[in-house]
């Protein structure tokens, strides 16, 4: 299979939001424990995780925004770019996540603001397969879904031949989101979907966003 590798174009990044529908701030308990665990010992014991209870989804959110925060976002000349614990191409970061489950309203992270959003369904139909793509794959785990979606805009923007740069840093964050899963005692697994119906869901008709993976989080 041949690749062409991404090129710099010399073009700076610009401060892209996404249209959600009717988004409203919402205060989320989050639920640390302490790390008491050896780095090593947080890598050795992680393991995917099938039959998944329900923890609360301050628990939940407690590990997307640990592997999304934003330690700085930048202005001026450093607009769009961002500094997080997760690596990313350019520091762009374009890997947004969306915490599902049929009993409850979408949430977002916004990671520039550092702020979870309730956010409204636009199409209840594509919701509804979403859901139950996901449930098809993991008929035991009763946990919250993570939908993790890419803005390609900056990275199309800043770079040529910008698409294994989305993915690699997909993958960055899903591996970051197993290893601080496992540190707070949280069951985790990856699907083999992409989840592009939360997209049609939620946001407005776009190229510009695409579906780069699902997980699940809940209780051991």
């Amino acid at each position: 299979m041949s690749h062409t590798d991404p090129e710099p174009t010399g073009y700076k990044p610009l401060s892209n939001h996404l249209d959600w529908l009717e988004p409203r701030d919402i205060d989320l308990v989050l639920e640390p424990v302490p790390l008491d665990q050896p780095f090593t010992a947080v890598v050795r014991a992680r393991r995917s995780k099938r039959d998944i209870a329900t923890a609360s989804v301050g628990q939940v959110a407690q590990v997307l925004r640990e592997t999304l925060k934003a330690d700085f976002v930048g202005n001026g000349e450093k607009q769009g770019r961002r500094l997080k614990a997760v690596l990313s191409a350019g520091a762009l970061h374009p890997v947004k996540a969306i915490i599902l489950r049929r009993d409850q309203q979408p949430i977002v992270y916004d990671d520039d603001a550092d702020q979870f959003l309730s956010v409204q369904v636009r199409d209840a139909s594509a919701y509804t397969a979403f859901l139950r793509t996901c449930e098809k794959v993991l008929p035991n785990a009763d946990g919250h879904w993570v939908a993790l979606i890419a803005d390609c805009r900056n990275v199309r923007r800043l770079y040529s031949n910008h698409e294994s740069l989305v993915w690699r840093d997909a993958g960055a964050v899903i591996q970051m989101m197993a290893l601080l899963a496992e540190a707070y005692e949280i069951a985790f697994c990856p699907l083999g979907v992409l989840g592009g119906e939360i997209i049609d869901a939620l946001l407005p008709e776009t190229s510009d966003i695409i579906p780069v993976g699902v997980i699940v989080l809940g209780r051991k």
